[in-house]
C-alpha cells in the first residue's frame, strides 16, 4: 500500500488529473447502475407505499370532513389503488375496485374479518405483500419465483380513529407493476451509456490534463531556468488566473533577485576596493619604514594606525550584520535616557568634525526614556549620522530632531544634500547598498550601516523609514517605543 501510495504522489499533475477524472466517472456509473438496475425494485416499492399514505391521508380527511364520498373514487384512481372502507362492525361504508388484480375485492367476508383482527393486533396498522399464487399474509415478502410471475401486490390496512375510539378501517391494495422489462431496458442503455461515457470522459480527461498541465510545466521549465542563475527569466504562462498570478510573482522575483545579485557584486566590489586600499597603505607605510632610514617616524605611524582603525570598522560592519541576522547577538534592553545618549553621540561627533567645517544640529523637546539595547541603539544613530555626514550639501550641516509621540519617540536626521533618487529608497536599508552619487567627502564603508539600522530597529519592535525633503536633502528616521 505504501509502495501505490509513494509511485502515486511521483505521478504529474496531467496523470493525476486524468486518473481523477476516470475515477470520478467510473463511480458516476457505478451510482446509475446501482440505482437503475440493482435498487429500482426497492425504489419502486417504496414510491408505491408513499402513495398508499398519501391516500390514506386523503380519504381520512374526507370521511372526517363528511365529504363526498364519491371523492373517494378519485382518489383510488389518482393513485391507482383499490379502497375499501369499513365499519368495526363488519359494515362496508365505501368500496372502489379500480384494478382488475386487485385481491381485497375477491376476498370473503370471513378473510376480511380476519385481517382486520390481524391488523387490531398489530396495534392498528397492518402491511404485506402477496401474490396470485399465494394468499395475503402480515409482514411475509415473496420469494424470488413468485415475483417472476409479475403480479405482486402491497395491500396497506389502517385504523381510522377519533380520538381513542376507532371509526373505521381502510384497507388499500395497490398492484405492483412489474419492472423487470424496464430493468432489463435500462440495462441495454447504460451498457450503450457506459461505453460513450467511458471514452468521452477518457478523451476530455485527456484534454484537461493537458491543458492544465501545460502552463504548470512552462513555469516548472521558467522555475528550473531562474535556479541556475538566470535571473533574466520572464515567467510568461497563462491559462489561469492563479498560474497569471504565479508567473507575475515569479517573475518580479526574478527582477529582484537579479537586484540582489547586482548589489552582492557591488558590495564584493566595494569590499575588495575598500580593503585593498588601506592593506595597500599599511603594507607600503611599513616597508618605508622598514627601509627608508629616518621615516620610523610617529607621522608614520599614525597612518599606519588609521588605516588599521579603517580595517577594523570595516570587519565589524561586516560581522555585527552577520550576528545580527542569525541572532548570535543577543539585544541587552534597559531603561535608559535615549535623549541624553544622543546628545552625547552628537557632541562628540561635531568635536570630531568640527576641523572640517561639520556641523550636527541637535532638538529634543524634553529628555525621553526607553528600555532597549544602548549600545546597538547608540550605533544606529551613528550609522545614520555617519550616511548624512556623507552625503549633505557643500554647509555641511546635519539636523537631528528627537520627536515624541504617544508611546514612541521619533529620531530624525536631515542632511542638505541632493536626496535619494527615488527609484533607490526601496532599497536603501537592504545589504550591499551604496550610493553611487556624489558626495562631500571620501566614503568608506560596505553599505551596511542602514541595513544593520533595519534589523536592530527591527529587533526592539520599532519602525523606519527615509524620505527627501522639499527644500533640499534626505531625512532618515527611525521609531522606538517609550517608557514615559
Amino acid at each position: 500500500m505504501e509502495k501505490i501510495k509513494t509511485k502515486f504522489n511521483s505521478l504529474g499533475i496531467k496523470y493525476k488529473i486524468f486518473l481523477y477524472l476516470i475515477s470520478f466517472c467510473a463511480l458516476l456509473l457505478l451510482l446509475l447502475w446501482v440505482f437503475q438496475v440493482v435498487l429500482m425494485d426497492k425504489i419502486y416499492e417504496n414510491v408505491r407505499v408513499s402513495h398508499l399514505y398519501k391516500a390514506f391521508s386523503q380519504i381520512e380527511s374526507v370521511i372526517v370532513d363528511n365529504g363526498n364520498l364519491d371523492d373517494i373514487d378519485d382518489i383510488a384512481q389518482e393513485n391507482d389503488t383499490c379502497v375499501m372502507v369499513i365499519r368495526p362492525n363488519g359494515f362496508m361504508v365505501y368500496s372502489s375496485d379500480v384494478s382488475r388484480n386487485c385481491r381485497v375485492h375477491k376476498m370473503s367476508y370471513v378473510e376480511i374479518v380476519e385481517i382486520i383482527m390481524e391488523t387490531q393486533n398489530a396495534g392498528g396498522e397492518l402491511k404485506g405483500m402477496y401474490t396470485r399464487k399465494n394468499p395475503f399474509i402480515p409482514g411475509r415478502q415473496p420469494d424470488n419465483s413468485e415475483i417472476n410471475d409479475g403480479r405482486k401486490s402491497l395491500m396497506y390496512v389502517r385504523e381510522m380513529k377519533n380520538g381513542d375510539k376507532v371509526q373505521a378501517y381502510i384497507i388499500l391494495d395497490a398492484y405492483l407493476s412489474p419492472v423487470s422489462a424496464t430493468v432489463s431496458a435500462i440495462q441495454r442503455q447504460l451498457q450503450f451509456i457506459t461505453i460513450i461515457l467511458v471514452v468521452f470522459s477518457a478523451l476530455i480527461a485527456t484534454i484537461m490534463a493537458r491543458k492544465i498541465a501545460k502552463p504548470i510545466e512552462k513555469v516548472t521549465r521558467d522555475a528550473q531556468q531562474l535556479a541556475t542563475g538566470d535571473y533574466d527569466t520572464v515567467f510568461n504562462a497563462s491559462g489561469y488566473a492563479e498560474i497569471n498570478q504565479l508567473s507575475s510573482t515569479l517573475t518580479h522575483t526574478a527582477e529582484e533577485l537579479g537586484k540582489v545579485e547586482k548589489q552582492r557584486k557591488d558590495f564584493i566590489a566595494n569590499v575588495s576596493h575598500d580593503l585593498r586600499t588601506p592593506l595597500t597603505l599599511i603594507g607600503g607605510y611599513a616597508e618605508i619604514m622598514r627601509d627608508i632610514p629616518g621615516e620610523n617616524n610617529a607621522e608614520n605611524a599614525q597612518m599606519i594606525i588609521d588605516e588599521t582603525a579603517r580595517l577594523s570598522t570595516l570587519v565589524n560592519d561586516l560581522l555585527d550584520m552577520s550576528r545580527i541576522q542569525s541572532g548570535a547577538i543577543p539585544m541587552e534592553k534597559v531603561r535608559y535616557n535615549l535623549t541624553e545618549s544622543l546628545r552625547r553621540t552628537v557632541n562628540r561627533m561635531n568635536n570630531l568634525l568640527k576641523q572640517d567645517g561639520y556641523n550636527i544640529d541637535f532638538s529634543a523637546d524634553f529628555d525621553v526614556y526607553t528600555t532597549a539595547d544602548e549600545v546597538r541603539i547608540s550605533q544606529c544613530f551613528y550609522n545614520i549620522l555617519i550616511n548624512a555626514i556623507n552625503y549633505t550639501g557643500a554647509d555641511k550641516k546635519i539636523y537631528v530632531y528627537q520627536q515624541r509621540d504617544i508611546g514612541s519617540v521619533k529620531i530624525s536626521v536631515t542632511d542638505t544634500g541632493d536626496g535619494v533618487a527615488e527609484e533607490d529608497i526601496p532599497y536603501v536599508w537592504e545589504r550591499y547598498y551604496k550610493n553611487k552619487s556624489n558626495h562631500k567627502r571620501s566614503v568608506t564603508g560596505t553599505g551596511l550601516g542602514l541595513s544593520i539600522v533595519k534589523s536592530v530597529i527591527k529587533e526592539h519592535g520599532g519602525h523606519y523609514g527615509v524620505y527627501n525633503t522639499e527644500e533640499k536633502g534626505a531625512c532618515f528616521w527611525f521609531s522606538l517605543p517609550v517608557n514615559n
